[in-house]
């Protein structure tokens, strides 16, 4: 009985709303900025201007919904724009967040050789919020913010096992240290490369791989929680930097933090903004 009472309560016990409304504000933001960049390239993504490989060629990649006419362009682009900022400010929250959703899901399987990780992890987050209660009095049932917390936890968890599993980050030292000299090279990582000695990559190398894989424990030990967020900040900071248009998953990733921080520390930290409760 017990366990069963901590289990209802882990998925549905009213929590603060504070923070899954920080988490939208911040995550639909990125979602802006990441779409205002892309979307200098909408005509090739969504309509016949650009290449989409027949489903006789390639089944996975090609159009998996109908191109956009060129002429709806615009429209839709609008209708994308303007429910992702009015989801932001509060208007017509719930509406506004399947617009957004249905928005990118159209954009993601239009195209899916553009379509990025990133559009997956949108679709899922909108998802999410549009789904989520109505917050009474401040508060609301907490099944949202548990799914978007063990998300985050299985992505670095499994991206650190996979590293192990397949890749050669324990039995090599010079992993990222080549990985940064690849397509995604900035010109920081090449200054970088110049400048830092091979045991500085090496570090950041191993660090990289802790901290995906005690992920979970950094983040769900409350003592440890500070220092999870240090290390995950600084991770993406780096590939920020050194990636090449990686800055919007490292933005993304970030906005996840907001829903393992004190609701009392979102509220002063509104309240200093002007952003409200």
């Amino acid at each position: 009985m017990k366990l069963a009472a901590a289990w209802n309560s882990f998925w549905f016990g009213e929590i603060p709303a504070i923070r899954l409304a920080t988490f939208q504000q911040g995550i639909l933001f990125t979602l802006v900025f990441y779409l205002i960049e892309r979307w200098r390239f909408a005509a090739e993504w969504l309509t016949t201007a650009g290449y989409h490989p027949s489903a006789a060629l390639d089944p996975t990649y090609s159009p998996q919904l109908p191109l956009l006419p060129g002429a709806w362009l615009t429209a839709f682009g609008v209708v994308l724009f303007a429910s992702v900022v009015l989801a932001i400010f509060g208007v017509l929250r719930r509406v506004m967040l399947w617009l957004a959703f249905v928005g990118v899901v159209v954009v993601t399987h239009v195209d899916p050789v553009s379509a990025f990780t990133l559009n997956r992890l949108y679709m899922f987050i909108l998802l999410i919020l549009a789904l989520a209660p109505a917050v009474r009095d401040g508060r609301q049932a907490a099944w949202p913010v548990r799914m978007m917390q063990i998300h985050l936890l299985v992505h670095y968890l499994s991206a650190g096992a996979c590293k192990v599993r397949y890749g050669d980050w324990v039995t090599r030292d010079d992993v990222l240290w080549m990985q940064v000299q690849g397509v995604y090279m900035t010109d920081a990582a090449a200054f970088l490369v110049r400048t830092l000695p091979g045991w500085a990559w090496t570090i950041q190398q191993h660090m990289a791989l802790g901290f995906e894989l005690f992920a979970p424990l950094l983040f769900l030990v409350r003592r440890l929680r500070w220092l999870g967020i240090l290390l995950g900040v600084g991770l993406h900071l780096v590939v920020a930097l050194t990636m090449y248009h990686l800055i919007y998953f490292s933005l993304q990733m970030m906005c996840f933090y907001f829903l393992f921080v004190d609701a009392s520390i979102l509220e002063k930290g509104r309240a200093r903004l002007g952003l409200g409760s």
